[in-house]
Parts: C-alpha cells; sequence; structure tokens
C-alpha cells in the first residue's frame, strides 16, 4: 500500500506541476501580465518557440521523434489554456541533415518568426556552423539532440543529453563488463561520416586505451548509405588479423540498420555492439537482424513512457492527442517532450522577472529543473550538460525501451572531462 500511494503521490504532483505551470491567467505579477514582446516571439495570444533537424532526410528515423515528443507535449499544454495565457507556436524545419538548408532556417525561425528559443538544433555539422550566431543572438537551445565540445564553450546551449565523451566512458565500462575487463577489449568503431562521428570515435579509443584496452581503427559510412560492403571487408579483416571483439557504432537508426544488416549478410554475428543515443531507437530491434541486435545495446539518457515513471499517463495521452500514437515508447520522443517541459518550466521562471525574452529565459535556463522521472534531475547552475545515461535494449512485452541498469549504476563513468584531440 505504501509504494501504491507514493506512486499515486509523484504522479499528482506531476498533475499539479503541469497545470499550475500552464493555467495562472491572473494579471497579478505573472501570467499574461508579462508584456509583448514581438521581437522575441511573444505576443498577446501566443510563444514562438523553434526546432530545427532531420524530418525526412537520413537520420529522420532519430530526429523526427524528438520534434514529434515537443509537439506532443506543447498539444496538451495548449489544450489546457497555454503557458501565461498564451498559445505555443512550435515552429518546427526541416533541413534534411543539409547544412545550407539549416543556414535558411535558422534565418527564418531567428529572424522572420523571431522564436524565443529553439529547443533543437540537430546535426554536429550545423551546430558547429551555426554556434557564433547563436551566441550572438543571445538565443537559449534546450536539449539538442546531441551533446558535442563545441556546444560547451558557449552560455546558450543547456544540454539534456549526455555528452558523447561520457557515452563513451559509458560505453567503455559496458564492454568491459561484456568481456571480463577492458583490458580483454579489441575494439573496432563504425561512424558516420559527420564531426560528431569523429569526436564520438576519437572519445572511445580515449576511454578504451586508458583502460588498458585496444582499439583498431575506425570505418565510416556516409550519411544516406545504403550499403557498407567496403566497410564489411574491413571489420572481418580485423577480425581475423587483430582479434576485434566489439564493435562500437555511432549514427542514427537508418544508418545503424544498414550496417548492422551488412553485418548480418557477411556472417558477423557473433560480434557485440554498443552504440550511441542514436543506435537506442525500438526499429533497431523491431527491423533489424536478429542474430545481430541480440547482442546490441544503445546509449541514451531518458526514460520511455513503460518504465513506469511519473510522466507515462501524461506522454502517452499527448502523444495519442498529437496523432503519434505508440511514440511514447520511443526515446527519442521522450528526449522531445522533456525539452517541452523544461521550457515550460523555464518561461513560467522567467516571466517572474517581469519580461519574457531570449536573455530572461537564458538566466531562468541556469537552475535546476523537475523532469518527471524523464532523466535525472537537471541542474544546469554549475554547467550546461547532463551526466545521466545508461545501455538500453527493447523490452518486446511493452513494446518500449529499457536500460540493462539503472542511471545510478553508470554514474560512476561520467568522468567530467572533455575536449579531446582530434587528428
Amino acid at each position: 500500500m505504501t509504494r501504491r500511494w507514493l506512486k499515486l503521490v509523484a504522479v499528482l504532483f506531476a498533475f499539479a506541476l503541469i497545470a499550475a505551470a500552464c493555467g495562472n491567467d491572473d494579471d497579478d505579477g505573472g501570467g499574461s501580465s508579462v508584456p509583448n514582446n514581438p521581437d522575441n516571439g511573444v505576443t498577446s495570444d501566443s510563444i514562438k518557440v523553434g526546432w530545427m533537424g532531420d524530418l525526412t532526410g537520413p537520420t529522420a528515423s532519430s530526429q523526427s521523434f524528438n520534434s514529434h515528443g515537443i509537439e506532443a507535449y506543447f498539444e496538451c499544454v495548449n489544450e489546457s489554456g497555454g503557458i501565461l495565457g498564451r498559445m505555443i507556436d512550435y515552429l518546427p524545419e526541416d533541413d534534411q541533415f543539409n547544412a545550407d538548408n539549416a543556414a535558411i532556417n535558422f534565418t527564418k525561425l531567428t529572424e522572420d518568426d523571431k522564436v524565443i528559443a529553439l529547443l533543437g538544433l540537430g546535426g554536429s555539422h550545423i551546430s558547429t556552423q551555426l554556434q557564433p550566431d547563436v551566441e550572438t543572438l543571445n538565443l537559449p537551445v534546450i536539449g539538442p539532440p546531441q551533446t558535442i565540445d563545441i556546444q560547451l564553450e558557449g552560455d546558450q546551449y543547456f544540454n539534456n543529453l549526455a555528452h558523447y565523451g561520457d557515452q563513451a566512458d559509458l560505453a567503455a565500462g559496458h564492454i568491459a563488463a561484456t568481456v571480463g575487463g577492458i583490458e580483454n577489449a579489441v575494439v573496432m568503431g563504425i561512424s558516420l561520416e559527420v564531426p560528431s562521428g569523429t569526436e564520438f570515435a576519437a572519445y572511445v579509443e580515449q576511454s578504451v586505451e586508458k583502460g588498458g584496452g585496444t582499439y583498431v581503427n575506425t570505418l565510416y559510412v556516409a550519411p544516406g548509405a545504403t550499403e557498407v560492403t567496403a566497410q564489411m571487408v574491413e571489420l572481418q579483416e580485423g577480425i581475423d588479423e587483430q582479434g576485434v571483439n566489439y564493435v562500437t557504432l555511432h549514427g542514427s537508426p537508418g544508418a545503424g540498420l544498414v550496417v548492422m544488416q551488412g553485418m548480418a549478410d557477411v556472417g558477423i554475428t557473433d560480434i557485440p555492439i554498443i552504440g550511441i543515443h542514436g543506435i537506442a531507437a525500438n526499429s533497431i530491434w523491431t527491423e533489424g537482424p536478429e542474430s545481430v541486435s541480440d547482442q546490441t545495446f544503445g546509449i541514451h539518457s531518458f526514460m520511455t513512457a513503460n518504465n513506469n515513471i511519473a510522466a507515462s499517463a501524461d506522454m502517452e495521452r499527448c502523444a495519442t492527442l498529437a496523432g503519434y500514437d505508440g511514440e511514447h515508447l520511443n526515446l527519442n520522443f521522450s528526449h522531445g517532450f522533456l525539452n517541452g517541459y523544461v521550457f515550460h518550466q523555464a518561461v513560467e521562471r522567467a516571466a517572474e522577472t517581469g519580461e519574457l525574452s531570449r536573455e530572461s529565459l537564458t538566466e531562468a535556463l541556469k537552475g535546476t529543473f523537475d523532469t518527471m522521472g524523464i532523466t535525472c534531475p537537471i541542474d544546469w547552475s554549475a554547467s550546461n550538460h547532463s551526466q545521466c545515461g545508461a545501455a538500453f535494449s527493447l523490452d518486446t512485452a511493452s513494446g518500449g525501451m529499457v536500460p540493462a541498469n539503472p542511471f545510478s549504476f553508470y554514474a560512476d563513468s561520467f568522468d567530467g572531462e572533455y575536449g579531446i584531440e582530434i587528428g
């Protein structure tokens, strides 16, 4: 009875937070009394917020779920009256993983639509390109779908996904547990041919070799590639000649499925895989070759609704309301849903200053945030990224993703060391 009561209290508390955040329309120092600021996307009846990423290109299999989670959260918020008496005008832009498209979309969102924030900025090559503009505009970016070195250099990124360095450390710990110690590991990396792919591979190499293991090489796959014949030849050579016994995998679910099918096609089915957050997608297990996927895990920083967290009921209901039935079981949907909830809390906090602007929102983000159990508690008062992650696989009974161990199990893997020489 005690456990049931505590669970009920937690759920009611989460509902109360959402209701309080979107139900204060009074004119006594909060709510709609916050003045309009159209240059920062705040009008008398709406608050404009943007998202940039890949909805129809080679990494849409990952990034589109992120946008859907945000949209679902705001569908529920608007159904309840919005925030500060204003509807949330959510403006996602599709760049198809193309930097030129992204530059155009960024200008549209920031100069034409004048959004107050971005709740995602997909593609490491795009984040790198737009970093100076993000800083110049004092534009807060909440929860981008990757955390890379350059995002730690400024004041505008607020990451709730583990940094690639942390994901590499966690991967090394997972490998060590599988092969009886990291010193027994002989690792080959396979990465999407983008800056984050190179960065992740470099961090994996550092983490493996620091523990006394061997890192053989990194094989690169072009975005949108449909076959990996040449890479499989090199992987087989690494297995035969150097004793490779583990693969680390960087990329979107689509890229991951291409690699895994390539492995199955040439009979490489006894080498386990640990992948980044893009690999921690349901489709890896539902669509991938079982002979490979049964030894595959993906690293991520969030929980899906099947994990009995405070947000579970809201995530499922909002997904259905937005027309995304079943996506509450996808980790990238969870990430997006959380981005919306954190934005919600930050807007309320910023409004307490008497104005709602990019600058006040940025300051409001430098603090702690409830996560309804979707990830670890967020504290951006000292640093702008998350130290939370676990290795996930599919739970076939629920259709959702489950961690091999609790987040706390992996906490020691986060060493807080960032910045790596790539050469």
